[in-house]
């Protein structure tokens, strides 16, 4: 057999050299563990062995003549963790003729880092003689053998000794077993006797508790009903027998009227209670005597009212009361609810004769309220239309002046007529935003929708309102999305931007940034101005779309606050929404919302 190819573990360089220095010098051999096992081969060892035998431990692989001496050898060198050496092992060639002369080293070794002992077993030709070798005789061979036998039969005996110490053991355990099991019987016939006398009372036993079980089951049902009933009883209640002796109450009654476990079984005109009532011992012993049932109203200590009810205690085996039951409710709120229902029908009586009274001073106020709206309205219209044609006067002069001024270039005109300008700038503003409210106010707006190109109509705003910017200040259009036109109020839309993108220009200062931004989508214009200019503080943020209103921080400039309640309204028409964040000196961002009509 070819054992060369038996796979094992990879070889280090170290390994390498050694095998092939065996290998050089004509020595080959085999490593096993302790039961020949071949864990490793090296060298043309193959020529030692059997021939078509497929098995890895070495006693099978070697002649038969030769397995048992080497068996015997690797087992002594094991024993004694000695060398051993057999000189001229005679080994047949492959015809089994011919034979020659085989030196064999067996050497055990410790694996590093185990306890586990191992076998070097090395062949080489007797060609090379050393002058130690000596060939093995069979008288040798046969010592050999016989010491292995004799340690075999050593260990055989051991075991064998070890196998009648616990047979011995296991015997004595079976008597005591045996013993153990003779008493168990006994008791057995003991404990059999005594259970058929205990099963006998048990028997009787059983009798007598069934029955016990079934009038302790009507007791308890019937305790738990009483006790579920003062339990569920929010009114206090007494029990009081013939005697006028206090017998039971309900949990409630501890607390309405202070009772204790210790008035158990007293008078109960020796107990002090918090609700006051003089006649209950005469209403007892009337309600015992008569069977009738008396209700009073009684107070207590804390000022609440009670109804005290004194019913007789009726026992099924005596057709008289054998006590008397007082029940206390209380009535309280019910009184305090009744003397409030009495105020407020009086007071609803007398808001009914108010009302009655007050309905023509109210027809005459709404009356004369429409009359002034009216008056307001046309005050409103003439002030306007009044006010615009000497505005339109004072700003036709102003180019005048200006027009005639320029050959002089003087610098006070041209500062004076841009005041003037400015000033009628603001004055138009307020006239406009007085109108708009007055018209808002009156219905006379409604949202008339027209299709609007988006970005033209942006930019169209944005040439104009940069023409009223300050110094330096610019106002940036971007737009994104897709979608350029949209169904929506021109005239309304165009109101809103002008007025955030004038309000940004107002309270942002010179060499600055405004940014108006549009963005379409298929649902939704959404329009974003925004200015690093005063901000708006917080305490004036919920109140800054009120008419009239205006923050704290504007100081001197100038506006009416009007502006944003009327962008807010004209949004409103277009079913749209405004919002805006600010922080006080970096800035305002008004967004509006609006659905596209498409």
């Amino acid at each position: 057999m070819d054992i060369s190819n038996i796979p094992f573990p990879i070889l280090t360089f170290a390994d390498e050299v050694n095998k092939t220095i065996l290998e050089e010098s004509g020595i080959c051999g085999v490593c096993t563990d302790e039961d020949l096992k071949v864990l490793r081969s090296f060298g043309a060892i193959a020529k030692y062995l059997k021939k078509e035998i497929f098995n890895s431990n070495l006693n099978d692989l070697l002649p038969d003549d030769v397995s048992l001496t080497v068996k015997a050898a690797a087992y002594k060198a094991l024993k004694s963790n000695q060398r051993i050496l057999l000189g001229g092992l005679k080994f047949e060639d492959d015809n089994g003729i011919a034979e020659h002369k085989v030196d064999v080293v067996i050497r055990p070794f410790l694996k590093q880092q185990t306890t586990n002992k191992f076998l070097l077993i090395l062949f080489s030709d007797g060609k090379s003689k050393s002058a130690k070798v000596v060939p093995i005789t069979k008288a040798a061979i046969a010592k050999l053998s016989k010491a292995h036998l004799s340690a075999l039969e050593l260990e055989l005996n051991d075991a064998k000794q070890e196998l009648e110490i616990a047979l011995e053991q296991i015997a004595s355990t079976n008597e005591n077993m045996q013993s153990f099991n003779e008493e168990l019987l006994s008791a057995n016939e003991e404990m059999q006797s005594a259970n058929e006398e205990l099963q006998s009372v048990n028997e009787e036993s059983q009798t007598i508790n069934k029955e016990q079980q079934i009038t302790n089951s009507e007791l308890t049902e019937l305790n738990d009903d009483l006790n579920n009933y003062f339990r569920s009883n929010i009114n206090g209640q007494l029990f009081v027998d013939h005697e006028l002796l206090l017998k039971k109450y309900s949990p409630s009654a501890a607390k309405l009227i202070n009772i204790r476990e210790s008035d158990i079984g007293r008078p109960l005109n020796n107990i002090t209670t918090n609700i006051k009532v003089e006649t209950l011992i005469a209403d007892i012993k009337m309600v015992i005597g008569s069977s009738q049932t008396i209700t009073r109203e009684a107070e207590s200590s804390d000022g609440k009212i009670y109804q005290v009810m004194t019913m007789p205690y009726v026992r099924k085996d005596k057709k008289r009361a054998d006590g008397a039951v007082i029940s206390f409710y209380d009535i309280t709120e019910l009184k305090k609810l009744l003397q409030a229902l009495d105020i407020s029908n009086k007071n609803l009586q007398e808001s009914v004769r108010a009302l009655e009274d007050g309905k023509e001073q109210v027809n005459q106020s709404l009356k004369k309220e429409r009359e002034l709206n009216h008056l307001k309205s046309r005050f409103v219209s003439m002030a306007s239309h009044e006010f615009r044609t000497p505005l339109s006067s004072i700003q036709l002069s102003a180019i005048l002046i200006e027009k005639y001024a320029q050959p002089y270039q003087n610098p006070n005109i041209d500062k004076h007529i841009a005041k003037i300008r400015a000033t009628l700038g603001n004055v138009n503003g307020i006239l406009n935003d007085f109108l708009s409210l007055e018209r808002l106010e009156s219905g006379k707006i409604d949202c008339v929708l027209d299709f609007l190109d988006i970005i033209p109509f942006a930019e169209e705003i944005t040439e104009q309102m940069q023409m009223t910017a300050k110094q330096n200040q610019q106002i940036v259009y971007s737009h994104k999305g897709e979608v350029t036109t949209a169904q929506l109020d021109k005239a309304l839309l165009k109101n809103c931007i002008i007025n955030l993108i004038s309000n940004a220009v107002k309270y942002s200062g010179e060499n600055t940034t405004i940014r108006f931004h549009t963005e379409s989508t298929l649902e939704r214009l959404v329009i974003t101005v925004t200015d690093n200019g005063i901000g708006i503080p917080l305490e004036d943020q919920q109140h800054l779309f009120e008419a009239f209103f205006r923050a704290h921080n504007t100081g001197n400039i100038p506006g009416t606050g009007l502006g944003l309640n009327i962008v807010t309204r004209y949004v409103g028409l277009m079913n749209g929404a405004i919002s805006f964040e600010s922080k006080v000196g970096q800035g305002t961002a008004f967004t509006i919302s609006l659905p596209i009509v498409n």
